[in-house]
């Protein structure tokens, strides 16, 4: 088929509502009470505004279109064309429902920010023992723009820039000497944004084939240029979006040990369009904490795994 209509969309809505019994569920998404492949209820989704279908027990995820075929029995598009239009698929009208960016603001990294690379004073030798400490080579730091602040209130921060395009969006800033609170990042009031909207190293989705999903920027940063960062365990719908519609086909992901569930359950929204693979890390150690070499390894040792591998594993973490 050509360009997907809202008209042509407006008609499915109102077959799976009408036939099927569909229901509105969230994020643009609904759900079948049973899905007609494998009879598992409330397991098969439609997304009509990303045009996708997917089923959480057998895997089906052909488009909508393909869906009302195979359960109809057509053959070829014109068939459902025919169906669509001589049936009573017009009552409701359909509308768009996109997960979008919130408004975000203009943002300026702190006043007394400094690369860091940049002063011998001794706060500055001090964060640059701390981050040479924790793995990290100052170089590969300032290529993306760590540096730390003079000055209160960010005196004695890390500080880590998350930029979207070139803009600046977010920073994290993370106590490292002193005393004071462990994080002083920007609210919402400056960012414009929640912390659902923020991913780390967010340009690598279009720049690499393959990339590390962790928690922490930290994390992120430990193992190079292809580490992107959540901010939490608790993936977002937006977050989730935006790893399904990048160039990126693979993702491994490294949640910390006490987000193994939600490492499963993230891998099991990309696993029909995406290859993934969620490997564990041992119980009290990051990314960070294990080191880039370790962690690779396992990496190395870890391979993807497929949606009802993905469910077994899920199984046994019950």
């Amino acid at each position: 088929m050509s360009k997907i209509t809202n008209e042509f969309k407006t008609k499915l809505y109102n077959y799976f509502i009408k036939s099927l019994g569909a229901y509105k569920y969230k994020h643009g998404w609904m759900k079948l009470p049973v899905c007609p492949f494998c009879h598992r209820e409330h397991k098969m989704g439609i997304n009509l505004s990303m045009y996708r279908t997917n089923c959480f027990r057998c895997n089906y995820h052909m488009n909508p279109a393909q869906l009302v075929m195979d359960v109809e029995g057509f053959d070829t598009y014109h068939e459902l064309i025919n169906f669509l239009n001589n049936g009573q698929f017009e009552e409701l009208e359909f509308h768009d429902e996109k997960v979008e960016l919130a408004e975000a603001k203009h943002l300026y990294l702190p006043d007394s920010f400094r690369l860091l690379s940049i002063g011998d004073s001794q706060i500055a030798r001090s964060i640059r023992s701390y981050v040479k400490g924790r793995g990290f080579s100052i170089e590969e730091l300032c290529k993306h723009g760590v540096g730390y602040a003079t000055k209160e209130p960010f005196f004695g921060y890390l500080i880590i820039p998350f930029y979207y395009h070139g803009q600046l969006r977010y920073y994290n800033a993370r106590k490292v000497i002193g005393n004071g609170p462990r994080y002083n990042n920007p609210n919402k009031d400056i960012t414009g944004l929640g912390k659902e909207f923020i991913i780390f190293n967010y340009d690598a989705l279009e720049m690499y084939r393959s990339v590390f999903i962790c928690e922490g920027a930290l994390n992120a940063l430990t193992l190079g240029d292809r580490g992107i960062a959540t901010m939490g365990k608790a993936i977002s719908a937006y977050q989730v979006n935006e790893l399904l519609k990048s160039s990126c086909q693979r993702y491994i992901i490294l949640l910390d040990p006490d987000a193994k569930r939600y490492a499963v359950n993230l891998a099991l929204k990309l696993v029909a369009y995406k290859k993934v693979k969620v490997v564990f890390l041992p119980d009290g150690k990051d990314v960070n904490d294990l080191g880039r070499k370790q962690t690779l390894k396992l990496v190395y040792q870890t391979r993807y795994q497929s949606y009802q591998e993905l469910i077994s594993i899920r199984n046994s973490l019950e």
